[in-house]
């Protein structure tokens, strides 16, 4: 059979199968943007109300959030909601006054039509005038997730010390003191001994918090709560009697804001733990610190964090240290009191992964996951206890154990997308801990196949340490995982990715397809990847994203690992997609039968110029760099591409990309392997030497005949820094044009028994 021939077959087939397919599991996307192009689904910071009519809704109830420029600093914010667009005192939400740019019900909404809108109040209780009525429509598909009132959680704050672990209280006086018949005890006491022999560095004990955080909440904390030992306790006091005979100064204090977190832990725990030996000056010598800390944060957060898409460090770390460290004197404090609601309210209207997120899954980088999993925990299990309602109902819980087995499968490399998505074959153990906790606590079946299938590597995790020894009683219990009933596909409609296997419980002959073309656009720790893919078989890379993630911003970062060059996706002109939320895309069709998976990517919206975002053009101007078409940076005419992709199982893959500009453009189609390509016609062949060694063949068939370049080079100026002598990586490029349509149909295969 002729490859014109083969070509034809296949193109024929495919057009039947993405017009005409019926099958029972074909699933659809729901257009989020409506029939008009917008500029963005998710602006990086929000500067129109919402929720508006156009806006698809992701919960039952929806947070209000209007812009930060709504509010002055000195002013308040009143809300109405109503479904009369006349606002009567019955049957309208009224917030009161706010001193933040969101409201939340705490209510389920009825189906139907709802109006809203705000005024100012200024510091002498003067209201403004009502802004312009906002709309928007309940359909009743949302999901439903409720929250009390923060004068619930408020009325049940704990009176006692200590206190920031009082939903393990029970759980820990039931198995505390262990003893070192426990399998945990010795690495506990190993990393211990770590902090009890701590020497400072300086003088100033403040130049030692990134270290103390650890070593007083994770070690000498866990340590003295689960074996009641006084050396434990005495060695916290120590530390804390060092800190609040130091004069820190803001300079210090604010530099960053990891670092303000990490000494309002500490003070925090050793407030909660040595309680009853400070005496009445060194607890307001802590209280003052804190109160510093909080209020700094309180000021810059309201308005910017309802509106912010997703401010990395905050949801990551400072939020669930501000909450710590506000929990445990707010009853004495008004300052901490309002900041704990302000958290609270803020928790409720854009948590867990954004507020816009239910797929369970992680869009901010693969790897991030880790960074976040402690807050992940902490809060909801914190915020369940006081209100007697279970915030691991949200949607996003429910469904995360299904993201951390399709998103890293064990003994082999990560499907996901985004920063610190690398090559490591084992699963992090902080992955494992949060799964343990997901399969206790939600019952995750997902979850507890996840924790049993990677074996002892949650024993190396510190950070669960406590909570996995506390509620060691509580069983899994989802019922028991069929393996055989494991879907080898899962869509994650919200933040735009998917993943298809061939056969997930045979990994040593597994082949795993992830997709993505994302709402949530560029930057943060998600990169210019949109309708990119990556290839895995018996779980190593066959195609990978290229670079290393050595910094979040520099040369290699910036040229290399972030761009849209180094993905298995499109340049246009050699230009790439821009860092920013502008540059979205959006998985608009799923399919998964026995034999075959599909997804539509559309990223004819990614390619819209360059990066406006502040933090972008300081990380330009840094790294010497200018946003320009020599970098790979500027704007192109593109108008339409759309990449089909499928997985014909066992050892297939399919890739169709539809492409078209408002001018004749060249299109680069790129692809990236860890081995070198070898180029014979249209055909390019790739051979690994691991797992028992394997071939992979790919074919790129146009009605325009590409010209392939292949280089182990990075892009010149581009290279890796940190680590010069890394591996090196090889990149193949396609050029097609100038031309103003192209359709360029790829396939993919293992030879038949490799």
């Amino acid at each position: 059979m002729s490859t014109k021939f083969l070509y034809r077959i296949l193109f024929a087939s495919f057009c039947l199968l993405m017009t005409g397919c019926n099958d029972d599991n074909e699933i659809f996307f729901e257009n989020l943007t409506g029939d008009e192009t917008v500029e963005r689904v998710h602006p990086n910071e929000r500067d129109k109300p919402y929720p508006r009519e156009e806006h698809e809704l992701y919960l039952n109830p929806v947070p209000l959030i209007v812009p930060k420029t709504a509010r002055a600093v000195d002013e308040s914010l009143e809300f109405e909601l109503s479904q009369d667009a006349s606002f009567p005192e019955q049957g309208t939400f009224h917030s009161g006054k706010l001193a933040w740019n969101m409201y939340n019900t705490h209510k389920e909404l009825a189906v139907g039509e709802w109006y809203w809108r705000f005024r100012n109040i200024d510091r002498n209780d003067r209201v403004g005038a009502w802004s312009e009525v906002n709309k928007f429509t309940v359909t009743g598909k949302e999901p439903v997730f409720v929250t009390p009132e923060f004068a619930v959680f408020q009325q049940n704050i704990p009176t006692v010390y200590p206190r920031i672990h009082c939903f393990l209280d029970e759980d820990i006086k039931k198995v505390s003191p262990i003893d070192n018949s426990h399998r945990e005890y010795r690495e506990l006491i190993a990393r211990t001994n770590s902090a009890m022999n701590h020497v400072f560095t300086t003088a100033n004990p403040y130049d030692d918090a990134s270290t103390l955080d650890i070593y007083v909440f994770d070690y000498l904390y866990t340590a003295y709560l689960l074996t009641k030992e006084q050396k434990y306790h005495d060695k916290m006091l120590e530390f804390g009697r060092k800190l609040i005979a130091y004069n820190v100064q803001d300079k210090q204090l604010f530099a960053e804001n990891f670092y303000s977190a990490s000494v309002i832990k500490i003070l925090s725990t050793i407030y909660d733990a040595c309680q009853e030996s400070l005496d009445g000056s060194e607890k307001l010598a802590i209280e003052n610190v804190m109160t510093r800390i909080l209020v700094h944060y309180y000021n810059s957060y309201r308005g910017t964090q309802e509106n912010h898409i997703f401010d990395n460090h905050t949801w990551q770390i400072v939020l669930r240290a501000l909450t710590q460290g506000a929990f445990v004197y707010c009853e004495k404090s008004e300052e901490a009191m309002n900041a704990l609601e302000y958290f609270y309210e803020l928790w409720t209207a854009r948590a867990p992964a954004s507020g816009f997120n239910r797929d369970g899954a992680w869009i901010n980088g693969t790897g991030y996951f880790n960074t976040n999993a402690y807050t992940l925990y902490y809060m909801p299990m914190l915020l369940s206890h006081l209100t007697g309602t279970d915030f691991l109902k949200h949607p996003w819980y429910q469904n995360v154990g299904k993201f951390l087995v399709y998103s890293w499968l064990p003994g082999t490399a990560t499907t996901g997308f985004g920063d610190i998505g690398g090559p490591e074959l084992t699963p992090h153990r902080v992955r494992v801990a949060f799964a343990d906790f997901a399969a206790r606590e939600i019952g995750d079946s997902y979850a507890a196949w996840y924790v049993n299938e990677c074996g002892n590597t949650i024993y190396n995790d510190y950070g669960l340490r406590l909570y996995r020894i506390a509620r060691g009683h509580i069983t899994y219990s989802g019922p028991e995982l069929n393996e055989a009933d494991m879907d080898n596909f899962v869509w994650y409609q919200d933040i735009g990715e998917g993943v298809a296997f061939s056969d997930m419980t045979e990994r040593s002959s597994n082949m795993s397809l992830s997709f993505r073309s994302s709402p949530f656009g560029s930057g943060s720790h998600t990169l210019a990847d949109q309708n990119s893919f990556k290839l895995l078989y018996k779980g190593v890379y066959v195609y990978m994203n290229a670079g290393y993630y050595q910094n979040f911003s520099d040369k290699h970062n910036l040229l290399q690992y972030r761009h849209t060059r180094g993905h298995n996706t499109m340049l246009v002109n050699g230009i790439g997609q821009p860092y920013t939320t502008k540059a979205y895309g959006n998985v608009e069709r799923g399919l998964n039968s026995e034999n075959l998976a599909y997804f539509l990517g559309n990223a004819s919206n990614a390619y819209c110029g360059i990066s406006e975002y502040p933090l972008w053009l300081s990380a330009f101007e840094a790294a010497g760099i200018t946003q320009t078409p020599v970098y790979g940076f500027g704007n192109t005419p593109l108008n339409n591409y759309k990449r089909h992709i499928f997985m014909l199982r066992p050892n297939i893959v399919v890739i169709y990309d539809d492409l078209g500009a408002d001018e004749a453009v060249t299109w680069q189609w790129l692809l990236h392997s860890p081995v070198e390509f070898h180029i014979a016609g249209n055909k390019v062949t790739t051979t690994y030497p691991d797992k028992g060694g394997f071939t992979s063949v790919a074919q790129i068939f146009s009605e325009q005949a590409p010209t392939i370049e292949t280089t182990n080079q990075w892009f010149p100026g581009g290279e890796p820094t940190v680590n010069p002598t890394v591996d090196k990586q090889w990149h193949l490029t396609a050029n097609f044009g100038p031309s103003m349509r192209n359709k360029i149909l790829t396939i993919i295969q293992y030879p038949s028994g490799r």
